[in-house]
């Protein structure tokens, strides 16, 4: 089934409305589209120390900062229900972190990592997704009431009995508690998980945000992982600041976290982290010495906002394997690496055949086969319009300790490749996977892994 994932509609960023972005699906032959609009896009600098209190922010049209979550959902639940040719399936973009950098001296203010996205997807709960730690939301305060947040209280009871305090002192007294109070109130008398002033918590509040998503059910993505992103100063507080956004690429964020399903192995931009060797092998290579609990499984991404010449909905693919078709099968199929990403709309290259065979079984992505004795690699693609086109070809294996390409071919589509392993007693997991490209197409695989009896 050919599923078209990171779709933004008219409830966030994108340009078309829900029920329009289906109907083209429909008609481009798509089968599977998961809608992922802004869950929040708001950014807030807060003066110490009555942070809630003396608090700017910049928002953008989004489902929490717009209170139309509820009406999403419904929305594609109804249309999901009302074709039979398409399944559409919820899901929503977050920037959980973002911190600031400030100098003072130059009057700038810079805030850094908030194009870093996730993607959850599948929740199919409001609670749920309004629960995800992210700065600004509900589920980014810890649970519980903070009664000692009332401190000012006692300030105000003692400034206003005591007899010995000077007016003037007294008024001091009173208008800083105030302060205070007033900030607290401003809270509910909750504290924050993570906040946007200390940049050591970038990584914990990533991991928090996959683990929210595992507990509810639903999947994780990085997205568009090697994104640089950088909007220019512009003027605030009439002239006497600049704030700018700048965030790096940050391929490098596949490693330092964990707990997601998979990242954008392929989309509109440059990427090296499918490289052989690069982070995501590294990534994989971890999984194989039982640092990671399960393997990160790569997609494509097309990160949708209006139908222009290079971003229609099937010109980056999620090529997915379900034994029928249903939501549940697709979405377990995305969970287990049952899949490819591809990228070319109607000159799109075809993976027809991607398997280890053995005497003991066969596997193919997301898949494991145990074995002793040969294994054999099998690949076959073309193209989908059935044209002939150069093939620069990619067979990558990676194990525990590294990756390499074990074979490199060009050809003229259809091909088929066959490479031969060998696998005893004591060879350690590995896996293979694919990578192609033609002028028009690219195309990259998930992993096949092999191992013999004794490996993990």
């Amino acid at each position: 089934m050919d599923a078209a994932i990171h779709i933004h509609t008219q409830y966030s960023t994108g340009s078309d409305d829900l029920a329009e972005v289906v109907d083209d699906a429909r008609q481009l032959g798509i089968d599977v589209v998961v809608i992922t609009d802004d869950d929040l896009l708001e950014v807030s600098y807060g003066l110490p120390p009555w942070r809630h209190l003396l608090r700017m922010e910049r928002s953008y049209r989004s489902l929490l900062g717009s209170d139309t979550l509820t009406d999403y959902l419904a929305e594609i639940r109804r249309l999901d229900e009302l074709h039979d040719d398409i399944i559409v399936i919820d899901g929503v973009e977050s920037a959980p972190f973002y911190h600031w950098d400030i100098d003072p001296l130059a009057r700038r203010a810079t805030v850094r990592s908030w194009n870093k996205h996730l993607l959850a997807v599948g929740l199919d709960n409001a609670a749920a997704y309004r629960q995800l730690p992210i700065l600004g939301g509900e589920g980014n305060w810890l649970a519980g009431r903070r009664w000692f947040l009332l401190w000012p209280i006692a300030g105000l009871l003692w400034a206003v009995l005591s007899a010995r305090l000077h007016r003037r002192v007294r008024w001091v007294v009173l208008v800083i508690c105030c302060l205070f109070l007033g900030d607290s109130v401003l809270t509910g008398l909750r504290q924050a998980r993570f906040h946007p002033y200390d940049s050591s918590q970038e990584s914990s509040a990533f991991d928090a945000y996959f683990d929210a998503v595992h507990r509810s059910g639903g999947l994780s993505y990085w997205a568009h992982p090697e994104a640089a992103s950088t909007i220019p100063p512009v003027q605030a507080l009439g002239g006497l600041a600049m704030v700018a956004s700048e965030t790096a690429p940050h391929a490098q964020d596949l490693l330092s976290t964990s707990g997601y399903t998979g990242f954008a192995a392929l989309y509109a931009d440059h990427i090296t982290a499918t490289e052989a060797g690069h982070e995501w092998d590294q990534a994989l290579g971890a999984y194989l010495r039982g640092e990671r609990h399960r393997p990160v499984w790569g997609t494509g991404e097309i990160d949708y906002h209006e139908n222009v010449e290079g971003n229609r909905l099937h010109d980056i693919l999620t090529v997915v394997w379900v034994p029928t078709p249903s939501r549940t099968h697709v979405l377990e199929s995305l969970r287990r690496g049952r899949h490819y990403a591809v990228r070319g709309g109607d000159e799109r290259l075809r993976l027809r055949r991607f398997e280890a065979l053995s005497d003991d079984g066969a596997a193919t992505s997301g898949q494991q086969l145990s074995t002793v004795g040969e294994s054999r690699i099998l690949v076959e693609l073309d193209k989908l319009n059935g044209s002939e086109e150069f093939t620069d070809i990619r067979l990558i294996r990676g194990d525990a300790s590294g990756a390499q390409v074990v074979a490199h071919i060009n050809a003229t589509t259809p091909v088929q490749l066959f490479h031969v392993d060998f696998v005893d007693e004591k060879t350690r997991s590995r896996y293979y996977r694919l990578m192609a490209r033609t002028r028009t197409s690219m195309l990259t695989s998930n992993p096949i892994f092999i191992q013999g009896p004794s490996s993990r």
